[in-house]
């Protein structure tokens, strides 16, 4: 039975829909709790697989099909952590929506195309081959564009239209790739450690960098990233938190894949392409960070910073070498419970009280606190504080710069000026973190202490519990797993084994 879990996954959303669809009838809260639910029983069959593939052992499955390549599902280390990030992330946000949407139209749409885009993201972390793995990363980039325009504003139609033709144009560029290496290689397994043939073919290059553009479009990398932080701030709070927390890790799982399983990092080696894509991850890095210094709406704030984001896992991913890898998983990891944190946090924050320019947060700690020591912890991880899983992804990634550099793929100099840019960008999120938690935990609401009441009227507490434990347990995981990392740790180092 365990080599059938992986299509269960997928499967079990899919029917889901219909289950929505059938409690919709009854009432709009009914069919919130039945996403919910069945969310819930996509990753307790996500944990299920976990002991298999955490004691070294593959889950696979191949069914034959009329086209010559099989349907073909495989999960392995990798896989699994993106599989677990996925479901359980999806989950929170589901239980986190049953209150946050009740008062939204078109709650149903919401649920169902939540479903849908669960469906595909499974697909796309438990495939084996470049095929399958296309079918679900259309699927999802195309149906998730429901869940950002779900508010129908004009702002929200504009960023959807932008979000659907950047990734339009980023999966035709991926398909290209993916016939260009089958015509070449006569191959489009996602399980080994690169494919013969590519080397000697005169597109290589050209092969290359179509899967890295299109793949960067989804992971929202520098200079593709512009439906991003447009597309984030629109969208209901779950899905902005599904959005930066689980979508754009679609894009920077498909490019670990490219660097390690397609082409393999022996072929990549060199300043043509890992060492352009690492100046790449270090624009988006700068890029994201500096932006969101200027931004004054917190959830765009939030979507400059997943950018930054962004360019810490591809940075990993470029070094080459095992630690650098390691540290671009564990940040893959850590992020996904960070930002998670913190857009739910700030979707309670706008849900409660209206308020979503910064300056007005001023006191927002004294009102809802539980929301703000969550996000609070949350934002001490992104800026990297240990014993934060932020500091530990950090820290990883520039012992990768370091054996990097001892394994001779860049220069010493090249190394620091990595370390330093970690540094920098950390110090950067200082800059436009702190003063958000500054001021919401020593700042003085409007009116406060001049004689008259705030000018607008506010719920003096925290959200309800349905709202409050997704985003506690997201905030508790950036610590707790910065502690005892050996739950991703285990995965993270079989994917190292694979590639190294």
């Amino acid at each position: 039975m365990i080599k059938y879990l992986p299509l269960l996954t997928i499967l079990i959303p899919l029917a889901g829909t219909i289950v929505v669809w059938a409690a919709s009838k009854i009432s709009d809260e009914l069919a919130d709790i039945s996403a919910c639910v069945v969310t819930a029983v996509t990753f307790a069959v996500t944990i299920a697989m976990y002991p298999t593939v955490a004691s070294g052992q593959k889950i696979s499955l191949s069914i034959a099909t009329g086209f010559p390549v099989p349907f073909s599902l495989y999960v392995d280390g990798l896989g699994m952590l993106m599989a677990l990030i996925a479901s359980g992330l999806w989950f929170l946000s589901s239980l986190y929506a049953i209150k946050y949407m009740e008062h939204e139209h078109h709650r149903m749409r919401f649920d169902i195309f939540s479903l849908f885009s669960l469906a595909g993201m499974m697909g796309i972390v438990v495939t084996g081959n470049m095929f399958s793995f296309y079918i679900f990363f259309e699927m999802m980039a195309i149906l998730s564009y429901l869940l950002v325009i779900h508010e129908e504003t004009p702002e929200a139609m504009r960023a959807g239209l932008k979000y659907l033709f950047m990734g339009i144009i980023g999966g035709l560029t991926v398909l290209v790739a993916i016939v260009a290496t089958y015509v070449i290689t006569g191959s489009v397994d996602l399980t080994k450690g690169g494919l013969a043939g590519l080397q000697s073919s005169p597109l290589f290059a050209v092969i290359f960098w179509s899967y890295i553009f299109g793949f960067a479009v989804k992971a929202g990398m520098f200079p593709v990233h512009v439906w991003l932080p447009d597309a984030h701030p629109v969208a209901p709070s779950p899905a902005s938190a599904l959005l930066s927390g689980v979508m754009i890790k679609a894009g920077a799982y498909a490019i670990i894949r490219t660097v390690y399983a397609i082409f393999g990092r022996g072929l990549v080696d060199g300043p043509a392409l890992n060492q352009t894509l690492l100046v790449l991850a270090l624009i988006t890095m700068m890029l994201g960070s500096a932006v969101a210094i200027t931004q004054t709406e917190i959830k765009r704030l939030l979507a400059y910073s997943s950018i930054a984001q962004i360019g810490y896992v591809i940075l990993g991913i470029s070094m080459l070498s095992p630690k650098g890898l390691l540290g671009s998983l564990y940040h893959i990891f850590g992020h996904a419970m960070m930002k998670g944190s913190l857009f739910l946090a700030a979707g309670a924050i706008i849900h409660m009280t209206g308020l979503r320019q910064i300056e007005d947060l001023r006191g927002i700690g004294k009102r809802m606190p539980v929301t703000m020591v969550c996000f609070t912890l949350a934002a001490f991880s992104m800026i990297g504080f240990p014993p934060f899983i932020g500091f530990l992804s950090k820290w990883t990634l520039a012992l990768g710069a370091l054996d990097a550099a001892d394994g001779g793929i860049f220069a010493m100099w090249v190394a620091i000026t990595i370390i330093s840019a970690l540094l920098l960008s950390s110090l950067l999120n200082v800059v436009y973190y702190g003063p958000i938690v500054i001021r919401a935990w020593f700042g003085k609401p409007e009116g406060e202490g001049h004689g008259h009441s705030p000018s607008k009227p506010v719920k003096n507490d925290d959200p309800p519990w349905q709202m409050m434990l997704p985003i506690m347990l997201l905030a508790t995981g950036t610590f707790v797993f910065g502690l005892f990392p050996s739950f991703a740790r285990t995965l993270a180092e079989q994917v190292v084994r694979m590639y190294f």
